[in-house]
């Protein structure tokens, strides 16, 4: 009987055991992940209103028609990332743990004399302020407190990174403002030498110094480096937007530039001129605003670029698959090859050799190709004064529904150079890959 009692008594036990654990886990969040109080009831997108104090610097800003401007210590526009980061940082931050609900002394804290203080309005009267002081022996928190109030907090420490921004923080780096879809042309003045870039359509082209094709990548790599590029340091900011002084011009050789470009999108202009480089800083500015900044140096060498570096290095435009017909002259020699449409849906391409008085004969699909890809591979090293020689090769074709293009390539025994139709002077080849060209025409003839 009494092993019985005991046995009832334990199944007594168990089951309070298992009513109470029932009762705290339906207490407890889905997952079991306790849930943190937020230090403030805000949607970062509402707040209107910021004020950041970090290491004894104040800076105001204010949201007008859904775009941050700075108002103090400065007026003039916001880093939109920068401060996005701080409204968001403040709506996600969490309570992780309370030291003190009512602390006799801040002091101990750091937060006597805090070393962030943060405060916001937001749209519907919500407003909050928020200090930090000194991180816990781990560092892996912060402690915190309200204004007016005696309850200390831990936030965890990564936040301070989000909350210490002085006002150059803040405030617009960017070295030219513009709209790099709309952009249209681009001016680059450097040692007195103008080079002026164009856009038609989706395609670029040099107008100045010499009239060529535009090397895209090029041209558009210095678009991303001037819109993407941030001021390093600020070191002349007249108030009120005033242009600099001239003897202030002078003193960072910015009166007489090295260099300048600028970048138009219709008929708007953003010029950023570019002063003397001294001890691994480049001065500059931007010619609608009154700031004197440097830069990354990296910027004088782009603008130092020649024209050839913005020419379009390919010799043809052409490509295997949108060519229709190819003729190369080679002396007294003339080789015509013209492409055939498929004969069925899934039936190949095919290219045959017409010659004059005769039939046209099917080539080697394979050295075909091998000819082409050594066509379409040549590139310009580099571009020089066009010579008088007579042309080893004359290549004509005709591609993408009517586009004809023509290139004279003259070997001499120093070097193998090309002439494009329609472009002043002459390419500079890779003597090789001239070699490797004639050894495809060869085996293709042979074949």
């Amino acid at each position: 009987m009494r092993g019985l009692l005991s046995t009832l008594a334990l199944i007594v036990v168990l089951a309070g055991l298992g009513g109470y654990i029932y009762f705290v886990d339906s207490k407890r969040p889905a997952g079991g992940i306790e849930e943190k109080q937020k230090v403030f009831a805000v949607d970062g997108e509402l707040i209107e209103e910021l004020t950041v104090t970090s290491e004894n610097e104040t800076s105001s800003l204010r949201k007008e028609n859904g775009t941050w401007r700075m108002t103090a210590p400065v007026t003039g526009d916001a880093d939109q990332t920068a401060v996005s980061s701080v409204t968001s940082s403040l709506a996600a931050l969490e309570i992780n743990r309370v030291i003190d609900e009512n602390a006799a002394n801040l002091a101990e804290y750091g937060l006597a004399e805090p070393k962030i203080k943060v405060a916001f309005k937001a749209a519907g009267g919500v407003t909050g302020e928020l200090h930090l002081g000194e991180k816990t022996a781990t560092q892996s928190d912060v402690y915190a407190v309200k204004p007016g109030e005696k309850r200390v907090f831990l936030v965890q420490a990564f936040h301070e990174g989000s909350f210490a921004k002085k006002a150059f923080d803040l405030r617009e780096k960017r070295i030219l403002n513009f709209d790099r879809d709309k952009v249209d042309s681009v001016e680059v003045t450097n040692a007195g030498t103008a080079i002026q870039l164009a856009r038609t359509g989706s395609e670029w082209g040099v107008k100045q110094p010499v009239q060529a094709r535009g090397d895209y990548s090029a041209i558009e790599a210095l678009l991303t480096r001037l819109s993407s590029a941030a001021m390093t340091k600020i070191v002349a900011d007249p108030a009120s937007g005033a242009p600099p002084a001239a003897d202030a011009l002078a003193v960072y050789g910015l009166d007489q530039p090295v260099s300048k470009v600028t970048v138009g999108a219709g008929s708007s202009r953003a010029t950023l001129s570019v002063g003397r480089a001294v001890g691994g800083e480049l001065y500059a500015r931007d010619e609608s605003r009154g700031l004197i900044f440097t830069v990354d140096p990296a910027i004088g060498s782009d603008l130092a670029k020649t024209a050839d570096e913005y020419r379009d290095k390919d010799l043809f435009e052409f490509r295997g698959f949108n060519a229709s017909t190819l003729t190369i002259v080679r002396g007294t020699d003339t080789f015509e090859f013209k492409k055939l449409a498929a004969a069925g849906e899934n039936a190949p391409e095919k290219w045959q050799r017409v010659t004059a008085g005769g039939s046209a004969t099917d080539v080697d699909a394979a050295k075909m190709e091998e000819l082409l890809t050594k066509l379409t591979s040549l590139r310009a090293q580099s571009f020089k004064v066009a010579g008088a020689e007579k042309p080893a090769l004359l290549i004509s074709a005709n591609y993408d529904g009517g586009k004809t293009e023509q290139v004279q390539i003259v070997n001499t025994s120093t070097e193998a150079v090309a002439a494009r139709n329609g472009e002043p002077g002459v390419a500079v080849l890779d003597p090789l890959a001239y070699e490797e060209l004639v050894k495809a025409l060869d085996a293709l003839i042979a074949s």
